[in-house]
């Protein structure tokens, strides 16, 4: 989890509306900062629009070095917090952020038009479950990713979940 130079990931809870804006003031005082986006269809004023937003609404990544920097992060103006259990932040594993990054462009994830619907017998074709079939349930919310990352990040329980393009419709 730790990287060479003594930082290591943490993520940064926002004010909602606030990541892009902590994002900005991050970069001027830790060494790296990270905000996946997410392009997707949203409702707009009765129409189907694409928009770009957050993937974790309220989350931001932020590589530093916790012992020098915990409080002028922690304290941060749109800052909540630093993710922790109890009172110690817990480091985000380097692999959790290098994946979210293979999967987007210009730190931008894009999911494609819902081709699958509830109760669609699928395919897993890719990952470790490939062969698996399942049943697909529905894509997930932003509330629902982040609870995912949180749980992820905890290792409190095992929960497997997979990118629409790890599944096939299976006729």
């Amino acid at each position: 989890m730790e990287l060479n130079d003594g930082t290591a990931w943490y993520l940064i809870r926002t004010k909602t509306g606030k990541e892009r804006w902590v994002k900005d003031q991050l970069q001027t005082t830790v060494p790296e900062v990270f905000l996946p986006l997410l392009r997707a269809k949203t409702p707009r004023w009765g129409r189907m629009v694409m928009s770009v937003g957050p993937l974790f609404p309220c989350y931001v990544f932020a590589r530093f070095d916790l012992q020098r920097s915990y409080f002028e992060v922690k304290y941060m103006p749109g800052v909540r917090g630093i993710v922790s259990a109890g009172s110690d932040p817990l480091a985000v594993p380097t692999t959790i952020v290098t994946e979210i990054r293979r999967r987007g462009v210009d730190d931008v994830v894009e999911i494609a038009e819902k081709p699958l619907g509830n109760g669609d017998r699928v395919m897993v074709v890719e990952g470790p479950f490939r062969g698996f079939e399942a049943i697909f349930e529905r894509y997930l919310s932003g509330a629902e990713r982040v609870a995912i990352l949180l749980s992820a990040i905890e290792a409190g329980g095992l929960r497997v979940l997979l990118p629409a393009s790890a599944v096939a419709k299976y006729s």
